[in-house]
């Protein structure tokens, strides 16, 4: 049940809403790899759920352009889809009638429905399919989501901090389950977070974004196997190592302020 993945590319990408002064985004330029898992990480404020949404089509940039495979993003469409950090179920629904609405929105669920069943037991809800969505836990609505999400089929996965809101046991089993499926479905994945343990945990390649403008600063390979052991001792110097860019990246952003005070008390 694989899917075709595509590439991604972000060339000279800025942007600044409506009666802003600075920019939001400045100049960023990425390319991602088909079926490549990234995690574009930064502090609040940085522009990198602005940055996920251009991608999704959500959003269109000042300037630059988001181009997926053969086509520049100018709107959504079923092949890149977006999670949220809240899963957004119509609650009068059942997991399945929930799990198959893309599909239904395109006309297409007569002839897939054994493919939903397929999806909801890889997501580990066969036993709840009948079930109202309002009588899931907050971690099972997210599998809905991610069902749900994977149903069209996408080439392109966006996550957008969708299990922030979990308890620590579910957060991480899911963490575990989304990056295997990409992986084994050859799906890009491209996600939002400012966890660091979630950013090793899931990606192949962690983006590093500054703020003030949201900028790319640096970025960190993850050459680990999936499912990750987190405990192993390579997992913990990739923390490590991401967290002291974070700490370089506070201390040169403490010290450009500095120097601007500097100049405008001159």
């Amino acid at each position: 049940m694989k899917t075709s993945s595509s590439k991604v590319w972000i060339a000279e990408l800025s942007h600044t809403f409506k009666k802003q002064t600075k920019p939001t985004l400045k100049n960023i330029n990425l390319d991602i790899a088909k079926g490549e898992k990234i995690a574009l990480i930064g502090r609040s404020g940085c522009g990198k759920s602005t940055l996920l949404q251009m991608i999704a089509g959500l959003l269109i940039p000042s300037d630059g352009a988001v181009r997926i495979g053969a086509h520049t993003v100018t709107k959504p469409s079923a092949k890149w889809n977006m999670m949220f950090q809240k899963p957004s179920l119509y609650p009068w629904m059942s997991v399945r009638e929930n799990a198959a609405l893309g599909l239904v929105f395109a006309g297409s669920y007569k002839n897939k429905y054994d493919h939903v069943e397929q999806l909801l037991e890889m997501v580990g809800l066969t036993e709840h399919k009948d079930k109202n969505v309002q009588q899931l836990s907050g971690g099972q609505q997210q599998r809905v989501a991610l069902a749900r999400s994977l149903a069209t089929e996408p080439e392109i996965i966006l996550l957008d901090e969708p299990f922030s809101a979990l308890d620590a046991f579910t957060r991480t089993s899911l963490q575990n389950e989304v990056s295997l499926i990409c992986q084994q479905q050859e799906i890009t994945m491209i996600m939002v977070t400012h966890d660091i343990e979630e950013a090793i945990a899931m990606a192949d390649r962690v983006i590093i974004m500054s703020h003030n403008p949201g900028e790319i600063v640096g970025e960190l390979h993850v050459p680990l196997s999936f499912p990750r052991d987190r405990n192993c001792a390579e997992y913990n110097e990739l923390k490590e190592t991401l967290f002291n860019e974070f700490e370089k990246l506070d201390q040169a952003k403490q010290a450009e302020m500095l120097a601007e005070q500097t100049q405008a008390t001159a």
